[in-house]
């Protein structure tokens, strides 16, 4: 899998599980403590998040964070 295609399928379960919960991204935003243009970015798949990025969207969906990285 190159780059571009594991950083859309993060994005991709990220979104899902959002939805699953029925948030906002705004909502996620805030709860996770970052930036809701940055967060759509990183649904998209248009952003490269860091570690620490994804470990607060984890904590923020009630997760752990290598279930976003289960796909």
């Amino acid at each position: 899998m190159d780059e571009k295609e594991f950083l859309k399928k993060f994005g991709r379960e990220v979104a899902s599980r959002r939805v699953k919960l029925d948030l906002s991204q705004e909502s996620l935003a805030a709860e996770s403590g970052v930036n809701q243009s940055y967060l759509s970015e990183v649904e998209r798949g248009k952003a490269n998040p860091s570690l620490l990025y994804m470990k607060k969207l984890a904590a923020a969906l009630g997760i752990e964070l290598w279930e976003l990285l289960k796909f």
